[in-house]
């Protein structure tokens, strides 16, 4: 009876985190080697559109990683084809060398990071947004990027 209590404790706060989330995917980087001519793309369908959202991205990265940040360059396409670009900067590390990730995960010594791209926006229009995103450093190939995401959650 013990175990069934703490399953269903565990149960509901994995559920609880989830709530106000629409939209949430990982795309894999292949040999973790980010080719800047690697465009993440990710479709985001949205029906309410009276509700704020936060929208987030998510990075994973191998201990090695040699840069204290990492550029990101979106592009956004509105279900009516209409675009907009943006760059956000990734803190990835403190002055003195220390990892501002969420969580080290120390199998294989893999970071996990999550930063706030926009918050609090409501979208203007029903139907599928698509979002685009490129790594803006001065290397075409960035090694060591293992996952780019991105979520989308009521507020």
């Amino acid at each position: 009876m013990k175990n069934f209590f703490l399953f269903l404790t565990a149960a509901f706060f994995a559920v609880s985190c989830n709530r106000g989330r629409i939209y949430s995917e990982r795309i894999d980087i292949p040999d973790m080697t980010w080719d800047m001519n690697n465009i993440a793309k990710f479709e985001v369908p949205v029906e309410d559109i009276d509700s704020p959202y936060d929208i987030k991205v998510e990075l994973r990265t191998v201990d090695f990683y040699q840069f204290s940040n990492l550029y990101l360059f979106f592009r956004t396409e509105t279900p009516s084809q209409k675009a907009a670009a943006d760059t956000l900067e990734c803190m990835l590390y403190d002055d003195k060398g220390n990892s501002l990730s969420n969580a080290k995960m120390r199998f294989g010594e893999l970071e996990d990071y999550e930063f706030t791209f926009k918050e609090s926006i409501k979208f203007p229009e029903k139907g599928v947004y698509t979002f685009y995103i490129q790594h803006g450093m001065r290397l075409e190939q960035l090694p060591f990027v293992k996952e780019i995401g991105l979520t989308v959650e009521k507020r």
